[in-house]
């Protein structure tokens, strides 16, 4: 007997289709997701290198890395330079990820029912901050273009027919996340999430099958970035030491009393006090303007003599002083995230890249000029702010749990979340790009959790609408009113 209603699929064939045959949303699909790559590969062509990709570069044209920045990438960028040298190959690779996971994410959302959605999927690739510093050759962009791509991987292996097209679409999915993995000490907070949803339903049908199937997979993800270095043999460059220095100097600063392990320097705390700025760590660096007599060089120096375990320091002080390791984390993590500050985030991107042996530059033009405007006018409002996507992830995360939404769109929300909130703790640098994949993940998981409760056709009742709205609205009008009243 025929259905007196059309299916989701038949509604959509018949309401969609465009003159020319194809449907007007997947057409849309396309223009945003193929308009996109090639405005930010003519505008940034061949990829703004900052420091870290100079640096990167370098040991690239060497083929001899060091673990201060991924050395992942670095080999991936040496293999590249037999296409062309320079930027221009790594700026396509990140490019050519980020967008096709907004085609999948999108297309995969179309393919649901929701037409419109799925276009709004492909707008999220647009948002100003993510789309400005795509064309960054760094880490970061990487990173959030390969998650992207998983996700796509991933939302497809779960509707595929075929079982063999799903386990590969799975496969595919699980290398993506392993490789986004190796990209960042931290990455793997936003990974792990992704690689449980990932996994065949079999590894978590029981509670301790979750469980181990949580520790093994979070396990592997966190030592990629060090299995990696071994296997390149990179120059192990104590890249911890950024944070503890931080954390010292932070809990030094709070307490007036030293932390630090004994660096033969007349009166630290008050040295410390004219190093300290929770902004970032750099004063302690070696590119500072004014070295810091406290600072990595000569920290590293006495772990080299092996006089000094910077993490038993490290631990004795955090235990010892709770209380002032909060306060210096999170004043680190409000300014990080542009939450209750006087000002909006310094310019968002680059708009060219630094001075480097092999004279890469990039080229001003209108185009590169009204994407970097667009991102900085974002930054004025809470678009550019970080504490907005992260409230947004954990908004969607709370629906997710209470409307028993899909456990794909749970993982997205939850790997957002945890990246974002993860620089509470790891975090030791204020900049929008560190919250690239928190920006893109909230954004999506937002889209794909409205798609889901669009086809159930039964909208949250009020009482379950009221937490997640104030989650979003609340931090954001904090933030608007220390912008006015700081």
């Amino acid at each position: 007997m025929k259905s007196a209603h059309p299916t989701g699929h038949q509604e959509l064939g018949d309401r969609a289709e465009g003159d020319g045959g194809v449907p007007s949303g997947i057409a849309a699909i396309c223009a945003l997701v193929v308009l996109g790559m090639a405005t930010i590969a003519f505008a940034y062509w061949p990829g703004i290198m900052i420091d870290d990709a100079r640096w990167q570069y370098q040991q690239s044209v060497d083929n001899a890395y060091e673990d201060w920045h991924p050395p992942a990438m670095a080999w991936v960028w040496h293999h590249l330079m037999l296409l062309e040298p320079g930027p221009g190959p790594m700026l396509l690779l990140q490019l050519s990820l980020y967008w096709a996971g907004i085609a999948m994410i999108a297309l995969w959302v179309h393919r649901q029912g929701s037409p419109r959605l799925g276009v709004l999927a492909a707008c999220a690739g647009w948002l100003p901050a993510p789309l400005a510093l795509m064309g960054i050759v760094v880490k970061d962009s990487l990173m959030a273009g390969t998650l992207s791509s998983a996700v796509g991987f991933m939302l497809w292996s779960t509707t595929a027919l075929n079982i063999s097209h799903r386990r590969a679409l799975g496969i595919a999915a699980l290398i993506a996340i392993l490789l986004a993995a190796t990209l960042r000490a931290n990455a793997f907070l936003a990974c792990a999430p992704l690689a449980l949803a990932a996994l065949p339903r079999s590894f978590l049908s029981s509670g301790p099958r979750l469980a181990l199937s949580a520790l093994v997979s979070t396990a592997i993800l966190a030592m990629a970035p060090g299995a990696v270095a071994a296997a390149l043999h990179a120059e192990d460059m104590d890249t911890q030491l950024s944070l503890i220095i931080f954390d010292l100097g932070g809990i030094t600063e709070h307490t007036g009393l030293n932390q630090f392990p004994d660096l033969r320097v007349a009166n630290p705390v008050a040295v410390n006090h004219r190093c300290y700025d929770p902004f970032e760590w750099d004063s302690y660096s070696t590119w500072a303007r004014r070295p810091c007599p406290l600072g990595y060089e000569r920290f590293q120096s006495l772990v080299d003599e092996g006089d000094t375990d910077p993490r038993r320091v490290w631990v004795h002080a955090v235990v010892t002083h709770p209380i002032a390791y909060a306060q210096h984390r999170l004043a680190h993590f409000n300014i990080s995230t542009w939450f209750l500050v006087p000002d909006n985030p310094e310019p968002t991107a680059w708009t060219q890249s630094v001075s480097n042996p092999w004279n890469f530059r990039v080229s001003p033009n209108p185009v590169l000029e009204a994407v970097d405007s667009a991102a900085n006018e974002a930054a004025k409002s809470p678009l550019g702010w970080p504490i907005c996507w992260i409230a947004l992830a954990l908004a969607v995360l709370i629906t997710c749990r209470s409307a028993k939404l899909d456990r794909n769109v749970t993982a997205i929300s939850a790997s957002a979340l945890l990246y974002g909130m993860g620089y509470l703790v790891f975090g030791v640098a204020a900049g929008v790009r560190y919250y690239i994949w928190t920006m893109i993940g909230a954004a999506l998981a937002a889209v794909l959790a409205a798609s889901e409760l669009s086809r159930r056709r039964s909208p949250l009742d009020r009482g379950s609408a009221i937490l997640p709205a104030a989650i979003v609205l609340v931090p954001a009008a904090l933030a608007a009113v220390a912008r006015l009243t700081f």
